[in-house]
C-alpha cells in the first residue's frame, strides 16, 4: 500500500523515471516539478539549462530525491564543464584569477538569475568591488563608466593581452568613446604624453580635478615643464592666463595641434582672442588691443612677421606689460640702447647714437637725425609718446594722441613723401624733410 502511494505521489510530481530506474532529466522533469521549477523562472537563464539539465547534471544511481544525499553530479568539473560550450578563457597573457582558479562560479550563477550574463550582483562594478576595494574610484569626480559601474567597458572579465585586463591598449581604449581625441591623434604637432599613454595626466577611474586629471593644469604641466616653474618663480609678472583656472590650456592643446608648440590657434588670433577688451587692475591698464588692430593703417611689423610672442613673453617676465626685454614703463628712461632693449633687437640703435645720418633712420631733416633730437640725455622720451607699438590709423605708427600725465595729447602728424611735420601740444609745427633740408626758425634759415 505504501508503494502504490509513493508511486502516485510520483506521477503527480511530475518526475519521469527512464528504463534504468533513473530520473529521465531530458524531458525537463526537473524544472517542471515543484522542486526546481524557480530555475526556469528566472528573468535570465542559463542556455544550457533551457537544452535540459542533463547537459551539466548526472544521476549517481542513487534513487532521487533523498534527503541529505546528493543523487546527481555534474558530468564534468568546473571549469571543464563550462568549457563545452564557452571558449577556454584562460590562454592570453593575463588571466583573471577566478577565471585562472576555474571558479566561474565566483560571479556567475549556474542556473539563471535576474541579471544579464546570469551574473550575482549587477551592475559589474558592485560584483568587482566584492574583491576590488577600488580607492581609486571614490573622489569627486568620477569617469562615467566608473559611475555606471561598467568596469566591462575597459576591463576584460576572464582574460587579455594587455595590463590590467584592459580590452584594448591605450590609446585605443580610451579613443574609442573619445572620438575627438582620436582625430587629434591624427594632427601635425601630437604631446609626447598624449600619445603614448593617457593616464600620463588623466587618472582612469576618479579624480578631484575636472577632466579626470592627477593635478590642477598648470600644476599638472608644470611637473613635466619644471624650466617654465623656475621660470615663473623668478618673474616679477606672470601672464593673467597661466594664474587663472585652466591655466596652460587656455593657450596650448594638452593633445595635439596643428600650431607649433600645441597652440589652440595661430599667435595673433589667439591673443587676440582675449586682448579684445581693456583690462584695468589697480593703476595698471591694458588697451583693446584688437580693436586697435582694426582701425589701424598700418600694424607693426613684428606683429605680423612672428606675433606677439616677438615682444612679449607668453608666460611669465620681469619686464613691465611681459616685456622679452628692457623697455622704459614711464615716459623718460636715459638715453642709453640698454633702455630700449626690446626695440634694438630689431632696429638700429644708431638712431639714438649718431646725431647725424642718412642710413639709420628716415625720420631726419636733411642728415640731422631727429630721433636722437628727442631721444638723448639722461630724459630721453620713450618711443611710444609717439609710436604705437601695436597699430595705427598714421604711417610709421604715429599715435593720434599720447597719454602726457593727465593729458591726453594730439600729435597732429602729417605724412609727405620725403619728410612730414607734426604740431602736438608740446612744440609748434615743425616739418622735416630728408631731401631738401626744413629750417626749424628764421635763424636756422641758410644765409644767402
Amino acid at each position: 500500500m505504501r508503494f502504490r502511494i509513493s508511486i502516485i505521489l510520483v506521477i503527480l510530481a511530475g518526475v519521469y523515471f527512464s528504463a534504468s530506474g533513473q530520473i529521465d532529466t531530458s524531458k525537463g522533469s526537473c524544472a517542471s516539478t515543484g522542486c526546481h521549477g524557480n530555475l526556469v523562472s528566472q528573468e535570465v537563464v542559463h542556455d544550457a539549462l533551457k537544452k535540459g539539465c542533463d547537459k551539466c547534471h548526472q544521476a549517481n544511481g542513487q534513487q532521487h530525491p533523498q534527503k541529505g544525499v546528493k543523487t546527481f553530479s555534474l558530468v564534468k568539473d568546473i571549469p571543464q564543464l563550462c568549457y563545452k560550450c564557452h571558449d577556454e578563457n584562460n590562454t592570453m597573457r593575463v588571466v583573471h584569477p577566478p577565471v585562472q582558479k576555474g571558479n566561474c562560479l565566483e560571479c556567475h550563477n549556474p542556473h539563471g538569475g535576474p541579471e544579464a550574463y546570469i551574473l550575482k550582483i549587477n551592475p559589474p562594478g558592485d560584483l568587482c568591488a566584492k574583491c576590488h576595494t577600488l580607492e581609486s574610484a571614490k573622489k569627486k569626480f568620477k569617469h562615467e563608466p566608473v559611475a555606471k559601474g561598467e568596469c566591462v567597458k575597459c576591463h576584460d572579465p576572464h582574460q587579455s593581452e594587455t595590463d590590467r585586463l584592459l580590452v584594448r591598449d591605450i590609446p585605443a581604449l580610451c579613443t574609442k568613446c573619445h572620438k575627438p581625441q582620436a582625430e587629434e591623434l591624427k594632427m601635425e604637432n601630437v604631446h609626447p604624453p598624449f600619445q603614448n599613454n593617457c593616464l600620463n595626466c588623466h587618472n582612469q577611474h576618479s579624480a578631484n580635478n575636472e577632466k579626470l586629471l592627477d593635478l590642477n593644469p598648470q600644476n599638472l604641466c608644470l611637473y613635466c615643464h619644471d624650466d617654465m616653474q623656475k621660470k615663473i618663480d623668478k618673474a616679477t609678472l606672470v601672464h593673467g592666463a597661466i594664474t587663472e583656472k585652466r591655466s596652460c590650456i587656455n593657450c596650448h592643446s594638452p593633445h595635439a595641434s596643428n600650431q607649433k608648440k600645441f597652440l589652440i590657434k595661430d599667435t595673433k588670433t589667439l591673443c587676440l582672442s582675449c586682448h579684445d577688451r581693456t583690462y584695468v587692475n589697480g593703476t595698471r591698464k591694458i588697451s583693446n588691443i584688437s580693436q586697435t588692430m582694426q582701425k589701424s593703417k598700418t600694424v607693426h611689423a613684428a606683429i605680423e612677421k612672428v606675433g606677439c610672442a616677438g615682444c612679449h613673453d607668453p608666460h611669465a617676465s620681469s619686464n613691465a606689460f611681459l616685456l622679452n626685454k628692457t623697455f622704459p614703463s614711464g615716459s623718460y628712461a636715459p638715453a642709453v640702447k640698454e633702455s630700449f632693449a626690446l626695440c634694438f633687437s630689431c632696429h638700429k640703435s644708431e638712431i639714438i647714437e649718431k646725431a647725424t645720418t642718412t642710413t639709420a633712420t628716415g625720420f631726419r631733416n636733411g642728415d640731422k637725425n631727429l630721433h636722437m633730437v628727442h631721444i638723448n640725455g639722461e630724459k630721453g622720451r620713450s618711443c611710444v609718446l609717439c609710436h604705437n607699438p601695436h597699430g595705427s590709423p598714421n604711417d610709421h605708427l604715429i599715435n593720434e594722441k599720447t597719454q602726457f600725465g593727465g593729458w591726453e595729447m594730439p600729435l597732429r602728424y602729417q605724412s609727405t613723401t620725403t619728410g612730414g611735420s607734426c604740431a602736438p601740444g608740446c612744440h609748434a609745427e615743425r616739418k622735416y624733410d630728408r631731401t631738401s633740408v626744413i629750417p626749424a626758425s628764421p635763424s636756422e634759415a641758410p644765409k644767402k
